[in-house]
């Protein structure tokens, strides 16, 4: 090809393919349709908000199924909270999506892109294992506003022991509140 026709070229393909990833973005975000306005939380139970702590940033974000503490300095929250009932334990093997921006998040939330060859895992703060009872809720936890860095050994080791035990204590008790504090 001679060399004038190299750039326009490049161009034409850039821009297409920048055409269709954002397509793609964009399709990804309906499946997490913004849910921050959402009051009727946890199947008609409100989560009271008398056990949320305090917001050092004022960014409170509430999504339908788990609340947050967004803190911009650090790209993550500082604090999540959610209800897990009895009723809501499931083992439901549903299809892992893609992690995505929380839109919510007025000044913008972790891109997923953050964390490729970091060496850290992309650790879920509201386990997605915990929402498996609803496709809806299980995606939401896949918003990067719901993840942290975290070692390999220590996501798949005493974090996955304590998400277990969160469960088992929702099944013998017949729910738990689980505030989970980043620091």
């Amino acid at each position: 090809m001679k060399r004038k026709y190299l750039y326009p070229v490049l161009t034409v393909i850039i821009v297409v393919a920048l055409y269709f990833a954002e397509k793609y973005v964009d399709q990804q975000q309906e499946d997490y349709p913004d849910t921050a306005s959402v009051s009727d939380q946890f199947n008609g139970t409100e989560f009271n908000d008398n056990y949320l702590p305090s917001s050092s940033t004022g960014a409170i974000v509430k999504h339908r199924y788990f609340t947050l503490s967004y803190a911009e300095a650090h790209e993550q929250a500082e604090w999540v909270a959610y209800e897990l009932s009895k009723n809501q334990l499931s083992n439901i093997d549903r299809e892992r999506p893609y992690f995505v921006e929380d839109r919510s998040v007025k000044t913008k939330s972790a891109d997923w892109r953050n964390y490729k060859n970091s060496g850290y895992d992309r650790g879920h703060l509201c386990p997605a294992a915990d929402r498996r009872f609803s496709e809806e809720a299980y995606h939401e936890t896949f918003l990067t506003s719901n993840i942290s860095p975290q070692n390999h050994d220590f996501n798949a080791g005493v974090w996955n022991r304590l998400e277990q035990k969160v469960r088992y204590w929702a099944e013998a008790y017949d729910g738990v509140y689980v505030i989970l504090e980043v620091s």
